[in-house]
Order: structure tokens, then sequence, then C-alpha cells
């Protein structure tokens, strides 16, 4: 048999069988009617179930993270209300709910398909608290969050006296840093030993240590030295650190592109072991350079900012490549608040507008004591919120309002998590005094 003849039934099968199967019309008189109770002529009386799963419940319920800083925020209140435009569905409704004490919320289901997320965090007391808004959310997962220190305010503490192998030099001094999975930093010195913060009660660290000349600081390094401990809050642990000297230095020149008429932009450059751990290097104009150390196991960043017509540049803390002989920079241009402007007024649910790229953040603070506002959206207009369903009065009077711009962020959930904010560049706009009624 030949080739032809062999492949000619393989390649007829599908055409037949998809000639056999008439999908389009198969049921195209079916109304519902039993099958006993056929009309003549009809050839189908009952249409087929759907092949399409129904939605689980749980699919549209949004969960989180509540945190300030490196702490998460027990006992704040979390609510979810559908945003404009999207609250026709019967099951889009509006749904609050309290973090844990570790700061989780869950449990805020029947949803829209974009909601807007409001947060009351208190501080002294439940009326001086910080509000936060985001607006047009799509994600189910979203950790709302407010700048804060580095260092965690609720961490075990482990102790470890440290030794060197050999002594320190007059003139020199000793740095202490901490990495590891959960662990945020380490405090102390040589003589009085360190102490390890860490989100676990026990948990294994990597501490770092870097010599240097007190009066050249942490860019006149001259020696390093690393040991794996594992501390525990309840056990003091002993380690004697091993030191080498610092291998070399490099002289990388950074230059930046700023907007015109902004101020000479000054950068400041960095080196840490962790995302919490890590010390400065140096300050240097645009253009210039700077002697680094080139300390084992650490990564450096640059942070350059300006000024522009009382605008504040920022470049964010950026990750960088030391080893380059030059490296280029970027400040961000600043938006454009359009209004209300000074001395005006607005009331709940009218607009804030500014012009600009990317995400903006819309700070507005009481002159007269009470709650911080923070409106996040990825529009150019936004509504002032509702937030008397978080219990707090409805604000009125004077508020200093700014206007924080993220132009390389595209939708509000990248304004979420613990460095949303400071790994990215961004500008703020000059302070404005405005009413609320």
């Amino acid at each position: 048999m030949s080739t032809l003849a062999r492949t000619l039934p393989l390649l007829l099968l599908p055409v037949a069988a998809f000639v056999g199967c008439d999908s389009t019309s198969a049921f195209e008189d079916c109304d519902g009617t039993a099958d006993a109770e056929l009309a003549p002529g009809r050839r189908h009386g009952r249409c087929p179930a759907s092949v399409f799963p129904p939605e689980d419940a749980r699919s549209r319920e949004v969960f989180g993270v509540v945190r300030r800083g490196e702490d998460a925020v027990g006992g704040a209140l979390v609510r979810a209300e559908p945003s404009p435009g999207f609250a026709s569905s019967r099951v889009a409704v509006a749904a609050t709910t309290v973090t844990n004490a570790a700061g989780v919320f869950s449990g805020l289901r029947a949803l829209s398909p974009r909601y807007d997320l409001l947060v009351k965090l208190d501080r002294s007391s439940p009326a001086d608290a910080d509000v936060l808004v985001f607006r047009g959310l799509a994600g189910r997962y979203v950790e709302p969050s407010l700048e804060g220190p580095l260092t965690a305010t609720r961490a075990y503490t482990a102790r470890v006296d440290v030794a060197v192998d050999r002594a320190v030099p007059a003139g020199h001094s000793l740095a202490f840093f901490a990495s590891g999975v959960g662990v945020h930093g380490v405090t102390g010195d040589l003589a009085s030993g360190l102490t390890v913060l860490s989100g676990s009660y026990t948990s294994s660290a990597t501490l770092h240590v870097v010599e240097h000349e007190m009066a050249g600081g942490l860019a006149k390094a001259t020696a390093y030295g690393t040991a794996l401990v594992r501390v525990d809050a309840g056990v003091a642990r002993f380690v004697t650190i091993p030191l080498q000297p610092i291998p070399f230095f490099v002289e990388p020149q950074l230059i930046a592109t700023s907007p015109a008429g902004a101020s000479p932009v000054t950068i400041d450059v960095a080196f840490a072991f962790s995302r919490t751990s890590g010390g400065a290097l140096a300050s240097i104009p645009a253009g210039g350079s700077a002697s680094l150390p080139i300390i084992p196991n650490a990564g450096y960043t640059y942070r350059g900012r300006a000024t522009k017509e009382g605008a504040a540049l920022d470049t964010g803390e950026i990750a960088f490549d030391v080893l380059l002989p030059t490296t280029e920079i970027e400040l961000p241009s600043p938006p454009a608040v359009l209004s209300p402007l000074g001395g005006e007024a607005r009331a709940t649910g009218e607009s804030l507008l500014v012009d600009g790229d990317g995400v903006f953040e819309h700070i507005l603070v009481p002159a007269a004591g009470g709650a911080t506002i923070r409106i996040i959206a990825g529009q150019r207009e936004v509504a002032l919120p509702d937030v008397t369903p978080l219990g707090l009065a409805a604000p009125s009077g004077e508020y200093d309002w700014t206007v924080r711009s993220y132009p390389t962020a595209r939708f509000a959930e990248q304004l979420a998590g613990l460095d949303a904010r400071r790994n990215r560049p961004m500008t703020a706009s000059p302070t404005r005094r405005i009413f609320l009624r």
C-alpha cells in the first residue's frame, strides 16, 4: 500500500468526526420543556446544564496583613466597598473586619470585581488615627502599609557575646549587622554584647562585623568578618569572628539627570546585608565619586534627591553595581496639583485633581488634630472618602494636603507591602492648605 493510501484515512477521520457533530445547532430549539412534553416537530426540549463550574464563594474574598513599618498592626479596622461603577451586582456589598494580633485580616467576601479598601490604624487614641484608602483594587491579597522604622518594635531578643580573633587597633571601631530569615537586625557592641532582633524565638542569624576607622566612618572600612550562629531568646550564645582585610576600594561615578530648574542633586550611597540591616557610606554630588570599600556579602544602593519649586524629587533606594565605573540615575518630574486651590473647600465625595504619571498618594493632615487620611489611586481624579463607617467623624476644618507621585507604579496595589514606597522613584508636591467640610 502506498504512503498516500495509508495517510488518507487518518486525514479524513477528524473531518468526519467534525461533520457528524452539529454542536452549533444541536440545541438551538431547546426551551427547558421536559422530554415527555416535547411538541411535535421539536428535536429537543430540555437544554443541557452549563459545563462551567459555579463560582466558589471564597473566590472574591479579600485578605492580607496591615503594617506600620516593620510591625504588623493588630486591631486595625478594615473595610472593603465596591468601587464606583462596580456596585450593580446584588453581591457587591460592603464588608468590614478587624485584624488579629498578627495584623492579618480575612473573610471580606461577596465583593465586586473592583473594590476600595479603607483601613483605620489607631495611634494614641481612636480619634487620632491613620486612615489608609486604596481606590480601585482588583487583587485579592493586599498588604496596606504605612512607612515606619526598619527596626521592629515587637520582636524576640537573643543575646550573643562576641569576640574577634585579634585586637582592634587604636582609632578603629567595630560595627555589627545581621541577616537571616526573620532576622531584623542587631544592636550592641563588642564590650557589652549583642542583641539580635528576630521574629522567631529561635532562628539562624548571620552576624557581620565591619572594622573601620573612627575618623572616616564606614567608608573607611579596613576589615570584615562573618559567622553563623543559632540564636535563642532563652539562651545566650558565644561566637568568635575572624577578621579579614577589606579586599579593595572602588570609585564609581554617579551621574544624575533631573527636571529643568531642579536644585543640585545629592546622592546618598549605602550598603546592606539585608533589607533591615546596613549602613551609610557617603553623600556625594551628582557627577562626583567617592572611594567605597568592597564589603563582602553586602549589596549597594543609591538614593538621589533634589527639589524643584518646593516639590521634593527622590529616586528611592535603588540597588546598583558598585563595580561599574559609571552609573546613570534619573529623578522624576513632580505632578501638577490642579484642584482644589489653596484655601478652597471640599466635602466627602468631591474630587481632588492632579496631573502626572503613575500612582498618586494624597496625604491629608489635619491642622488641629484628628485622623490623617491617605488616598492611593491610579487615576488623576479621586473622590474624598466617607470615613464615618470606620467610626470616625466626618473630617472638617483646615488640612495640609500633599500629593506624592510614583511614576513607575501602574496600579494602586503596587503601593502596598513593606517596601512599596522605599524602592521606587517618588515626587512630593509642596503642601497646600485646604478646607474639608
